[in-house]
């Protein structure tokens, strides 16, 4: 078995640890937002999107949920590109506005807008639709016909996003964030929809994280108890262990004991997933590789600079 190491990084923050982060493993990039790849760790299948939403929401285990991401969309020529996702730009009180005033005009005996706990907004259908959708992890700056909702459903489901697009135009939600200077959006964006999973296949001994997704994502069996990062110490950590974090300030010291642990052979497979502004970078480290002294060492952040 391999000991697994995720880390991810927000857009925004270019953690100095890329400088430092040496290896000298196989390198490839993955097709996988940061929530669809965790899924893909615990056995949970997509069926057209992979169940992102619902994991999120995790507080109704029969209806179908969808990111509803608020985003500025810019128009260019005869298209529009997805510019940025706005959903953490927004304090309590507006999403709370937002979500009423989206449900005031569209909710209905099938839909309704929501929020979860930490503030993100979804919809939750009672029916599941005939769609497949594209996380915005994997919308680059291009025309957005290319990512618009496929499937059966899809020319319904573009109508009912044109309609958003008119309704937030001239809002006055949207009017007073453009009086302070703030960035207004003009559409919602739908992904990772799907029904809250039964059940998950987890491969590891042993999970160590502070990551909100995967602990609710592990939440789903209770039998699982992942681990505080606290507890990750040299002598805690063998063939079959799980560490994931987000920014964590502790990143230096799980990394030392984690690659301590690699020279001495008590880890001989290190995979190591790097997720940052929607790319996935994954690094197979095998012991014999150290033993490689041509072998070139390199930074990731030369790897997403290159990238």
């Amino acid at each position: 078995m391999n000991t697994t190491l995720l880390c991810k990084f927000t857009p925004n923050h270019h953690h100095p640890i890329f400088d430092r982060f040496l290896t000298i493993g196989q390198v490839e990039f993955l097709k996988f937002s940061y929530e669809e790849f965790i899924c893909h760790l615990l056995g949970i299948k997509p069926n057209s999107d992979y169940p992102c939403a619902a994991i999120d929401y995790q507080k109704n285990h029969k209806h179908y949920y969808l990111y509803a991401d608020p985003v500025y969309l810019s128009l260019q020529r005869d298209t529009f590109f997805l510019e940025k996702k706005l959903t953490d730009d927004y304090t309590k009180d507006e999403i709370e506005k937002l979500c009423h005033a989206l449900n005031q005009t569209f909710e209905d005996e099938n839909r309704v807008f929501v929020l979860n706990d930490q503030q993100k907004l979804f919809l939750q259908l009672k029916k599941e639709p005939h769609i497949k959708t594209t996380s915005i992890a994997h919308i680059k700056r291009q025309t957005i016909d290319l990512f618009m909702p496929q499937g059966d459903e899809a020319m319904v489901w573009h109508a009912f996003m044109n309609e958003i697009q008119m309704f937030l135009f001239d809002h006055p939600i949207n009017q007073d964030r453009i009086r302070r200077g703030l960035l207004s959006p003009n559409s919602i964006w739908f992904s990772g929809g799907g029904v809250l999973p039964q059940s998950i296949q987890n491969p590891y001994t042993t999970i160590f994280s502070n990551a909100s997704f995967l602990k609710k994502a592990l939440s789903i069996d209770a039998q699982i108890s992942p681990q505080t990062l606290d507890n990750v110490l040299q002598d805690n950590i063998n063939n079959n262990t799980f560490i994931a974090f987000e920014d964590e300030k502790e990143i230096d010291r799980i990394l030392e004991v984690v690659w301590n642990n690699f020279k001495k052979r008590k880890i001989k497979n290190l995979d190591i997933y790097v997720s940052y502004q929607g790319n996935l970078l994954h690094i197979h480290n095998r012991f014999i590789q150290l033993l490689k002294v041509w072998k070139k060492i390199n930074t990731v952040k030369n790897y997403f600079n290159a990238h």
